[in-house]
């Protein structure tokens, strides 16, 4: 049995200190000249697609044709988002690098369950060289809804290992408790990690099935992982 394993990006992964929410006003000021743009925004846990669009929504820019706006300024955002990843002094949180070397002697295969949009999940892990370890996964690129990429990494990810994409056999590693709704929304389990603004009180809470400070103590997350 493959155990299929969806990782969020966001504080779960790496941290980027800003260089996304930096890249994405500098793109909005840009194409539709609005100043501090994403102030006031939440963007723990949530797609893009959803981000985007309510920055659209809150300051009435749709001029009739929302999806318009939309592919727009996503095309300045991604070319933004090398240059502010390169400004910004982000790093690897602890243990990851550890745990994906130590997931190459085991039966899993690791994939990405992320709001980012997929090129931009790219320009990202690839900052940090390591958009290569991963097999798959999804993206927000068209659904507001977290469940829904969370449902559409399973089954790239199942593809891409050449098994059946069932729930049971997935768990979501991610640090707010919008990545364990959608886990469970999904039917699938989740993994907390503190590594956000979120402690393991709160994520246990949310209703993770499990949850720790972070990913470094590699031998204790591949026996929660069953590995």
């Amino acid at each position: 049995m493959a155990r299929l394993l969806l990782f969020d990006i966001d504080m779960t992964l790496i941290v980027t200190t800003g260089a996304g929410r930096e890249a994405m006003a500098t793109a909005f000021t840009a194409i539709c000249g609005i100043e501090r743009p994403v102030e006031g925004v939440s963007f723990d846990g949530r797609t893009d697609h959803a981000i985007f669009h309510e920055v659209i929504e809150r300051h009435g820019i749709a001029n009739g044709d929302a999806s318009a706006v939309f592919r727009q300024v996503t095309e300045r955002y991604l070319a933004e988002l090398p240059g502010s990843l390169a400004r910004r002094s982000g790093s690897i949180l602890p243990g990851v690098m550890q745990l994906l070397d130590a997931l190459h002697d085991t039966p899993a295969v690791a994939g990405l369950a992320t709001g980012n949009l997929r090129a931009g999940a790219q320009a990202k892990l690839s900052h940090f060289r390591l958009w290569d370890r991963f097999a798959g996964g999804g993206f927000g690129d068209t659904s507001p809804v977290r469940a829904e990429l969370v449902a559409a990494g399973l089954l790239e990810l199942a593809t891409a290992a050449g098994v059946a994409p069932n729930p049971g056999d997935c768990i979501v590693i991610g640090d707010t408790p919008l990545d364990i709704a959608a886990a469970h929304e999904a039917g699938t389990r989740a993994l907390g990690v503190a590594t956000g603004r979120y402690s393991v009180e709160q994520l246990l809470a949310s209703g993770a099935d499990w949850a720790v400070e972070d990913l470094a103590d590699t031998a204790r997350t591949l026996d929660i992982l069953r590995l």
